[in-house]
């Protein structure tokens, strides 16, 4: 079965998750807003990050009734097919009660995205926008360039950026006071 041609990059027309599930082909696209975003395949770098990351959050959480995941797999705010926001974070973790099916569907309470140079846009403007309006905790914007990793809190209002941490600093989530992470251990 064929399914819809891959959306335009023209910014007039707006997709829905349903629009989503239609698209054939290799590429990754988020939708954020209703607009398409195609995903650049990451760097071995970004994946070493990533499975740094996953591997502490992994073992710290097992037996918990938190559950850390990886990208590729689609978020959605909501359930209905027709929200129009659909993301793929490099990292996130999910507690308590959620949809887990073809997608995960609720908020997370920790986001994490690893810079790359054709993502810093999304991930620094339209993600922290989303983030912010669904009321994700905690946002996290890693960069591997500079090596260091960018704070954001929800205050009730607003993901405010609170701190960078660099190699050197121990860096604690806040939903996970019993977890201290060594900035250097995520970019070893």
């Amino acid at each position: 079965m064929s399914g819809m041609p891959k959306p335009k990059l023209d910014r007039s027309e707006t997709y829905t998750y349903e629009d989503y599930l239609t698209w054939d082909g290799p590429e990754r696209w988020e939708l954020i807003d209703g607009v398409p975003y195609l995903m650049a395949s990451p760097v071995p770098g970004h994946q070493t990050i990533l499975l740094n990351l996953a591997a502490t959050f992994h073992a710290h959480l097992q037996g918990k009734s938190c559950t850390p995941y990886i990208s590729p797999l689609d978020v959605t705010f909501e359930e209905d097919e027709q929200t129009k926001s659909v993301v793929q974070p490099d990292f996130f973790v999910m507690c308590g009660e959620y949809g887990r099916d073809k997608r995960i569907i609720g908020v997370p309470v920790l986001v994490v995205e690893i810079l790359s140079p054709s993502t810093a846009g999304n991930d620094f403007v339209r993600k922290l926008n989303l983030y912010q309006r669904m009321g994700v905790h905690e946002y996290w914007i890693i960069e591997p360039e500079e090596k260091i990793v960018n704070v954001y809190l929800h205050d009730g209002n607003t993901l405010r950026w609170t701190a960078e941490y660099k190699l050197s600093d121990k860096l604690n989530p806040t939903i996970f006071p019993d977890l201290m992470i060594d900035v250097a251990t995520i970019f070893a």
